[in-house]
């Protein structure tokens, strides 16, 4: 199972997207005041962003290239 973006409802009306990763929360997807999208790496974390784009689509592969597992190779 690999990473999942899902959209969640919050009181502000601000867009959001969980990022769970085989079912286990692993961070947060946000829309900055200056309109770009926000990765807050943590389910926890509100403060620090580690990522962040203007097209939704590229941030989401960042993501998904960063969380998949490594390949160990011999």
């Amino acid at each position: 199972m690999g990473i999942e973006f899902c959209e969640r409802p919050t009181q502000e009306h601000n867009f959001q997207l969980e990022v769970r990763k085989t079912g286990a929360l692993i961070g947060h997807v946000r829309r900055g005041a200056e309109g770009f999208f926000q990765y807050y790496g943590g389910p926890l974390n509100v403060l620090m962003y580690e990522f962040e784009d203007d097209d939704l689509d590229r941030l989401k592969q960042r993501i998904a290239s960063t969380e998949a597992p490594a390949t160990l190779t011999y």
